[in-house]
């Protein structure tokens, strides 16, 4: 059976955890790889090609901003989400413009964004 390969990036190891086991109990869910930050994170994209990509806002490093741009140029087809717990509506358009496919509040929007990977994953 074919999973969707999803990579998750945040900066919380609690957060990281907690979204993991969410994913895990999707059963055409395969979740590849894990980092806290956006060297480690760009390090992983240069080697794996994920089709789904959860990104935090905020990192040590940098933003999702950074990453969407690299993720697009390394792979034009995969599913970019960016998670904040700073998600207000102008943040969201700037996200969203800099070629985001969904954002989510990750303190509210857990359980729409587990519905969307779930859906993702049904179209695999």
């Amino acid at each position: 059976m074919k999973k969707l390969k999803l990579y998750l990036v945040d900066d919380s190891p609690y957060v990281r955890r907690s979204l993991a086991r969410v994913f895990s109990e999707i059963k055409k869910v395969e979740l590849i790889g894990e980092a806290e930050n956006l060297k480690n994170a760009v390090e992983f994209l240069t080697k794996y090609n994920p089709e789904v990509c959860i990104f935090d806002y905020n990192l040590p490093d940098g933003t999702a901003i950074d990453l969407i741009k690299y993720s697009k140029n390394a792979n034009d087809k995969v599913v970019n989400i960016v998670i904040s717990n700073m998600a207000d509506e102008k943040l969201k358009k700037v996200i969203l413009k800099s070629g985001a496919d969904y954002f989510f509040d990750k303190s509210e929007e857990i359980d729409e964004l587990t519905s969307l990977i779930e859906k993702l994953a049904s179209q695999v």
